[in-house]
């Protein structure tokens, strides 16, 4: 009886091992020999110690110096394709070759001949270039010993050196699918797709083939070898139809698929189809619908075998980016006969971007002339410097293979197999040896483009699709390049009037900056959010490691959390935020657009020093009256300092100037403005240990005068009302600001909009010895630069006077509920800081006796006001008079009346001026008046006698 029932248990072992789990082979080779394998020619192969791929040993091809084909198999007659699922798994691993058509390897899975090289053999294999020379993995059914169609085909391109971990899984039904593991072993397989079959169902050996030229003999091994087979389950399982599906990004939709085994035919089932980790597995959730973390539960019916989807609706964006991919999973399968997960739990949708790529032409170099060595091999050629440079705006890869460049005539250029990186440069250059240049640097024949007469320069797909395209003009012509400024969205100009980097070309670099597109820099395509990574030209926000320049874009960063970078370069007229704490070295770059000319700055950045070094590093010039005497000046109104060392060259009668002398150093004060001076265009660079993330201050003096130049700290706009109003008790109503050659006044009322640049100086008068405040809360981003420019928004009139090489304004303002007389805030003095030889302004129409440069009316009754002029100049120079008149009423005029000669000139018509020499120096008013009149009302009767003034011309004349 007990040896009955050991019986029993016996035979019920038996029966439970083979029903479910049966392993033919489980070799990884570490016993050292090659037992159950034969060789197609003996010691072909070996069971070598030499680096071996897992533990201390695998197979390795055992030749060397001779080219031909071995092989090896085994015995794999046990299995039972058609009543059993089965699966296969290795790794593989190729030296330092890459396969090609005479260089490739097949792992047969299952074949009818024991020749694995015979022209008659049938079954499955797996490797490569079984058809073709892709070198892409592949799962192929095989006739007659060649490729009879694909049934998996992978997306991994097999390389010089690849380490492989492959599983290939049959059911008794056909189902076949490959996962592949592309750092070797079997903990991180991926589906790479599925796929039906049956045509072939024999089982009778498995093998390794390797076809090989003399230098590649010797370089493949295999490891890890497991083939098993196992009856299916009678229980209920769901898996997906496919693990991969790809649909472009056009609007649609597609559904994702699950099908069932062995349906129940009494209770339905259920399954749950998820978004892997939420909406992370997809770069822009916006793409797609549903477009957050969602779980969708699918129901088969009792009995029923019809497969359920899921729908994903897609959205065309409109925006070239990277593919999305979306990773579904299956999960919580219930109901049926103990219904189970199958083996694709796992779907991953791929949505192709179906935007064109934005790449665009930023320089084009027709003409480099004798002089600009472009591609940098040390040759001035008129051919082979010529170039022309595409910039990637797009936050992914583009691959251009098959991409042309053409001009007018011909096509000038084809693409081979690059791909332009996420917000990098290809340079493509007429001939020579590129050195030197920063990104993709390519040659070709001859670009050939037109000089003097202009050429079209178009960017094509490999489908003739226009990507890009620029035509130029004579502006080819003239020893230079033509590039973006603004970089990127800038209409096209001479690169040498580029003020920030007057070069004559820049292959490779940002046309601003000249720092490489490889730099990390802003673009702003989303928000103002630095930490935003599409914000950026890689698609990520940096690090601290990163070097970062900011470039002028429609949105402008803001930091407002703690970040650090190792440095971070603001262009000219960009602007950057910092509300958190920026930790890394800044550069605050601002081009000076003209040379010889002072420009009064604050400088933007913490710890900057003035000094020899950063007089040398920005071209700062010399004085001519006093040796040691640097252009770095600020306005001390304690004192006038008349000698030859203390009058400023912008205004030199004055001598409240004091100057950097050589060899000294000193911070730059915070929100103290500087006179700054060049040798020519070019920037003025600041470079400190960070930026301003708070509220600033600087001590305002009184002394011979009260008056104080002082500069925006931030490296971002401040409002002037808004300055006025924080600081109203300390500073007077008006602002001047250097235009370059003479004071432009702006008042609290009338330009209470303006916004006072980043690191712009200008003065103010104290009205107590106190602090002013510069507040972090207003600062802002802006759209246009208001650097040494100014706006105009109401009814104006701008009255010039030019004498040479020199322009003096002033502004008449209309604005409703003003006065004729003095309006604080509204009515702006002529700059009292310095002394005169030529300037212009006006006096109240209800004169309170002092000089406007900014004077306010009343918006209404146009006619009945009459506006004194005065004039301060020189005797016996020219004067011309000229007006601009925006915004007016189209009915009323602008007239110069002139009371020495009696004459009406009209002004705000183009090119009409009014010029007059006068015998005796001029200060003061009395001669000149503006007259806004209707054409038809102007005659003598108008003239208001009350402000009718006598003067003397000469001694013996009134």
């Amino acid at each position: 009886m007990k040896q009955k029932y050991l019986l029993k248990i016996a035979i019920f072992s038996l029966f439970f091992a083979f029903s479910f789990q049966a392993q033919v082979i489980n070799d990884n080779f570490e016993d050292g020999d090659l037992t159950g394998w034969t060789e197609g020619v003996s010691g072909d192969w070996i069971n070598s110690t030499s680096t071996p791929i897992t533990g201390t040993r695998s197979l390795k091809h055992n030749l060397s110096t001779v080219a031909g084909s071995s092989y090896i198999y085994h015995d794999i007659s046990s299995l039972d394709l058609q009543n059993e699922d089965t699966s296969w798994q290795f790794n593989i691993a190729n030296g330092s070759w890459d396969p090609s058509g005479t260089n490739k390897f097949l792992i047969f899975l299952t074949a009818n001949e024991t020749d694995l090289s015979s022209s008659t053999i049938d079954g499955y294999v797996v490797g490569v270039n079984l058809s073709g020379s892709s070198d892409i993995l592949t799962l192929w059914k095989l006739t007659d010993g060649a490729a009879d169609g694909a049934i998996v085909t992978s997306t991994f391109d097999w390389d010089g050196s690849s380490t492989v971990g492959i599983k290939v899984t049959r059911s008794s039904i056909g189902n076949w699918e490959l996962f592949l593991d592309t750092d070797g072993g079997f903990d991180s397989l991926v589906s790479a797709g599925t796929s039906t079959n049956t045509d072939y169902t024999h089982d009778g050996n498995f093998g390794l083939y390797f076809e090989y030229t003399s230098s590649r003999a010797g370089l493949l091994k295999m490891d890890d070898v497991t083939v098993e087979g196992s009856i299916p389950s009678t229980d209920t399982s769901v898996a997906f139809n496919s693990a991969t599906s790809t649909v472009s990004e056009d609007g649609t939709s597609i559904d994702i698929c699950v099908g069932i085994t062995n349906p129940d035919a009494s209770s339905a089932t259920t399954v749950e189809v998820a978004l892997n980790g939420g909406s992370t597995t997809a770069t822009n959730p916006g793409d797609y619908t549903p477009s957050s973390a969602f779980t969708t539960t699918l129901t088969f019916p009792a009995n029923s075998s019809t497969d359920q989807c899921i729908t994903i609706n897609l959205t065309n964006d409109g925006d070239s980016e990277s593919n999305e991919v979306l990773v579904l999973d299956l999960q919580n399968a219930a109901g049926g006969n103990s219904a189970t997960l199958g083996t694709t739990t796992q779907h991953t949708l791929t949505i192709t971007d179906d935007d064109l790529p934005n790449i665009i032409i930023n320089e084009i170099l027709a003409d480099p002339g004798a002089v600009v060595d472009a591609n940098g091999d040390g040759i001035v050629d008129s051919d082979d410097d010529e170039f022309i440079e595409l910039v990637n705006l797009d936050t992914s890869s583009h691959d251009l293979t098959g991409y042309t460049v053409s001009d007018a005539s011909s096509v000038r250029y084809t693409f081979g197999g690059i791909n332009i990186p996420a917000g990098g440069s290809v340079v493509i250059f007429g001939g020579g040896t590129p050195t030197g240049i920063s990104g993709i640097a390519l040659t070709t024949g001859s670009l050939s483009l037109n000089n003097s007469g202009g050429d079209t320069v178009t960017i094509a797909n490999s489908s003739g699709t226009t990507i890009a395209t620029y035509t130029y003009g004579n502006e080819g012509n003239d020893d230079q390049s033509i590039g973006r400024n603004d970089d990127l969205t800038g209409a096209f100009v001479k690169h040498s009037t580029i003020s920030s980097n007057p070069v004559s070309a820049s292959p490779g670099r940002y046309n601003s900056s000249n720092l490489p597109f490889s730099t990390l820099t802003w673009t702003g395509a989303t928000d103002n959010s630095w930490t935003t990574g599409s914000n950026w030209s890689t698609g990520t926000a940096p690090i601290a490691s990163d070097d970062v320049q900011i470039l002028k874009t429609s949105n402008q960063p803001t930091v407002s959390t703690a970040v650090t970078v190792n440095s971070a370069t603001i262009n000219s007229g960009a602007t950057l935020i910092s509300t958190g704490t920026l930790s890394g070295t800044v550069t605050y770059n601002r081009a000076l657009t003209n040379g010889s000319q002072w420009y009064y700055m604050s400088s933007p950045v913490i710890d900057e020093n003035y000094n020899n070094t950063w007089v040398t590093n920005n071209a700062i010039l010399s004085s001519t009256q006093d040796v040691d005497n640097r252009g770095i000046s600020w306005y001390d109104n304690s004192s006038s300092d008349t000698d030859s060392d203390g009058a400023s060259t912008a205004d030199s009668a004055t001598g409240f100037w004091r100057y950097m002398e050589e060899g000294t150093s000193s911070p730059f004060a915070v929100g103290r403005g500087y006179g700054i001076i060049r040798s020519g265009a070019g920037n003025i660079s600041f470079t400190g240990t960070g930026i301003y993330n708070s509220d600033q201050t600087f001590l305002l003096t009184q002394g011979v005068n009260n008056f104080n130049l002082i500069g925006n700290p931030f490296t971002a706009f401040i409002t002037l009302g808004t300055f006025y109003t924080t600081n109203s008790a300390n500073i007077d109503t008006d602002f001047y600001f250097w235009n370059g050659s003479s004071y432009t006044t702006k008042t609290s009322g009338a330009d209470s909009a303006y916004e006072i640049a980043p690191g712009q100086g200008f003065f103010v008068e104290a009205t107590s010895a106190a602090n002013v405040t510069f507040e972090i809360a207003d600062a802002s981003h802006q759209s246009s630069d208001t650097f040494q420019k100014s706006t105009n928004t109401r009814p104006e009139i701008i009255l010039t006077a030019s004498q040479e090489n020199n322009e003096r304004f002033a502004r008449i303002l209309y604005i409703d509920n003003t006065t004729k007389g003095y309006d604080a805030g509204y009515d702006g003095k002529l700059f009292g800081g310095v002394s005169y030889s030529f300037s212009l302004y006006s006096d109240l129409v209800e004169s309170d006796g002092k000089k406007y440069q900014l004077q306010s009316l009343p918006n209404s009754n146009h006619e009945s006001m009459v506006i004194p002029i005065g004039l301060i100049v020189d005797a016996n120079k020219e004067i011309s008079f000229s007006a601009e008149a925006l915004n007016l009423p189209a009915d009323i005029n602008v007239y110069l009346e002139d009371r020495l000669t009696n004459t009406f000139t009209r002004l705000d018509e183009a090119n009409n001026t009014y010029k007059v020499t006068s015998d005796v120096a001029l200060d003061g008013i009395g001669r000149f008046y503006i007259h806004t009149k209707t054409s038809s009302a102007l005659s003598v009767d108008t003239v208001n006698m009350d402000n009718i003034s006598i003067y003397k011309t000469t001694n013996s004349n009134l």
